[in-house]
């Protein structure tokens, strides 16, 4: 019948090795009844003799052993093994039992954790009085171990289960490609307070490599759903992983990340490139053999070939040829309102290039404050023999003042804005601030954000993805009420000091006029930017507020004075119109004698690549920031005017014959 006392110690032996560790449970109650009768069935026949009423191993201590510690099991190098696993083995009857058992267990699926409020399930032995004598019986029986017991089983199987969700949903929702991202930013310290996370961003990616490998995945989970880095999902850095997994981009990502962590004052220290992103670009950049062509300087004319030079002023004309007369007409014109006043004869750009530009001996243009926006430098390349980075045929590129490519208008209608009403109002800045754009009419009616009024129709930087080149954009589309304007500019969210100030932009009836501020608009600051007057839907009147900068107002910048006449050196299309190139929209360059970007300007936009390197935009976007061309003295720069606004800029010209125009270039 076999030894089943042995066959007790064993099973006592092996619950109590067991229970050193963590255990769990696999089934539930349905399937502890069936292993109850698998325990019957499973003796040889023969073994399991009827004595008086019952089998030998019938009683009900050994069915309470078998129904509560019998579906136990452990988590040992990632396999489950049972109570009865390698139990008996010496024993022949016992081991068909114990592998019957075992092997039942063995298909049930895991369900929790093994937790309960008695000290022990069964009895070491009872006694029977039979015929006047004490009979002792053995049974299967065990202690629970203190680790395993608790005052309230069900809170906390309930939080195991609730763990093991986590830990679960963790696994399957945050793609490892999300995971590398996030610890590549917390790596550069491109994260607020992201070295804090680093130890759980780091256990997790672990536990999920493991998970990846291991023989049984539903086990590996039981048994780590406990570690503190498997509730990563839930936690705050948890939220950016799933962000990006579910395929939100990275700067809107992490912006939710940091309002949630940060305070309104974070400036984050470092731009948001992974070493991931660094190195998927670099491969790129090595595969197209293009690393010499991000070296970029600012043009000279030397670099420009003739065929794309439309006019240049004469210079081996001897300077005495009107020396005294032109010292004088340039000292008459400067400042001089009168000069400036003269009504000009308005000429459409095309006729202006076509018509008047061949037969012009000089060209001198005024210069206006409003104009700041629109002074451009020509880039190229260090290397002339290097591969093309831009989707023109040439390695030359351009670059707006604050390091934009286009006009503020132009900027408002890519983003969305509309620019042709009657009245437009816009907002430019230079940086990841949250600038918001405030306008009240004469009636006090309020127009920003929270109240659009369907003319505030572009709000960037305070939602999804951040940039440098932010617009805000309000347009009377429909009527515009006659009366008085107040215009104001609040910081809602301060978050670089780099790129300081803002420009306001204001159009009517075809006239464009700026007014800018020139320092950092501090947390939560409202700057008062003026009252402009309006009269039958056109501006009559602005007045600026204190801190800002009329357009008109006479200034330095880029070593010329604005408010007078400047020669013109060079007349060009922009480069993605030299030679047989017609790409995306065409620039008028007028370069100024005298005229020098003071400051690094970017040779590298993203506007400006071709198709192959648009997978790696924010590498480039980056690239661009950080390999500047650096100021030169014989740089080619000026004035340049979009094909795409309306605009206007006075020239004096000089014809072949001595003939002397005043013309407004219309755009």
């Amino acid at each position: 019948m076999g030894d089943f006392q042995q066959f007790v110690t064993d099973v006592d032996k092996r619950l109590s090795t067991m229970s050193q560790g963590e255990l769990f449970v696999a089934g539930d109650s349905l399937d502890r009844d069936s292993l109850w009768l698998t325990f019957l069935d499973s003796f040889p026949a023969g073994t399991n003799p009827r004595f008086r009423e019952r089998s030998a191993f019938d009683c009900s201590t050994c069915r309470g052993f078998v129904r509560n510690f019998g579906t136990v099991v452990e988590i040992h190098d990632g396999r489950i093994r049972t109570v009865w696993s390698g139990v008996s083995a010496a024993d022949p009857v016992f081991s068909v039992v114990a592998a019957a058992m075992d092997a039942f267990v063995g298909t049930l699926p895991l369900s929790g954790v093994f937790r309960s409020t008695e000290a022990r399930y069964g009895a070491r032995t009872t006694r029977s009085l039979h015929d006047g004598k004490v009979e002792v019986w053995n049974h299967l029986h065990g202690p629970v171990a203190k680790r395993h017991r608790t005052r309230d089983p069900g809170a906390e199987r309930g939080a195991f289960d609730a763990a093991v969700q986590v830990f679960q949903r963790g696994l399957a929702e945050l793609t490892p490609d999300a995971l590398d991202t996030v610890a590549g930013l917390i790596d550069d310290d491109a994260l607020y307070r992201g070295a804090e996370h680093r130890r759980a961003m780091t256990e997790f990616r672990s536990l999920r490599n493991q998970w990846e490998q291991a023989p049984d995945k539903r086990a590996f989970v039981f048994a780590n759903a406990m570690n503190p880095a498997a509730r990563l999902r839930n936690t705050v850095i948890g939220t950016l992983v799933q962000d990006l997994s579910a395929g939100i981009d990275l700067e809107p990502a992490v912006r939710a990340f940091e309002t949630k962590v940060a305070p309104q004052n974070y400036q984050r220290p470092t731009a948001l490139i992974t070493p991931a992103m660094v190195k998927a670009a670099m491969k790129t950049i090595g595969e197209l053999g293009i690393e010499e062509s991000l070296q970029r300087r600012f043009a000279r004319l030397s670099d420009v070939s003739v065929t794309n030079v439309l006019w240049v002023d004469n210079d081996t004309q001897s300077r005495m040829k009107d020396g005294i007369e032109g010292l004088l007409m340039r000292a008459a014109t400067t400042g001089a309102p009168g000069a400036r006043d003269a009504k000009p004869e308005e000429v459409p750009v095309l006729t202006f290039m076509k018509d008047i530009l061949p037969g012009a001996a000089s060209i001198d243009m005024w210069v206006a404050g409003r104009h700041q926006p629109h002074l451009v430098s020509l880039t190229t390349g260090r290397h002339p023999d290097a591969p093309r980075l831009f989707k023109w045929d040439n390695d030359f590129g351009w670059s707006y003042g604050g390091n934009v490519t286009d006009s503020i208008k132009e900027k408002v209608k890519r983003a969305g804005g509309n620019v042709t009403g009657k009245l437009r109002v816009s907002l430019s800045w230079f940086n990841h601030d949250d600038l918001d754009l405030h306008v009240y009419e004469p009636d006090g009616t309020h127009i920003w954000y929270r109240e659009k009024r369907n003319k505030l129709d572009v709000d960037m930087n305070a939602g999804g993805s951040f940039t440098r080149e932010p617009v805000e954009n309000v347009t009377w589309a429909g009527k515009v009420p006659d009366g008085e304007y107040r215009i104001e500019v609040n910081q809602y969210h301060k978050r670089e000091s780099t790129g300081a100030g803002f420009v306001i932009e204001t159009e009517s009836d075809g006239r464009i006029e700026h007014y800018r501020l020139e320092r950092a608009v501090g947390t939560r600051e409202t700057v008062e930017v003026g009252r402009m007057t309006v009269a039958g839907e056109v501006i009559t009147a602005f007045r600026p507020g204190p801190d800002l900068v009329p357009g008109n107002a006479a200034k330095e910048m880029w070593g010329i004075t604005t408010e007078q006449f400047v020669p013109v050196s060079t007349v060009m299309y922009s480069p993605n119109f030299f030679d047989d190139n017609e790409v995306g929209n065409r620039h008028y360059l007028f370069i100024l004698k005298g005229c020098a970007n003071d400051q690094p300007a970017r040779g590298i936009y993203n506007e400006f690549l071709r198709n192959d390197l648009q997978q790696h935009r924010k590498v480039f976007e980056v690239l661009g920031d950080r390999t500047k061309c650096e100021p030169v003295p014989d740089q080619l720069s000026g004035l340049g005017f979009s094909s795409t606004i309306r605009d206007s800029v006075v020239a004096k010209v000089t014809m072949t014959g001595g003939r002397r125009r005043l013309i407004s270039i219309q755009f």
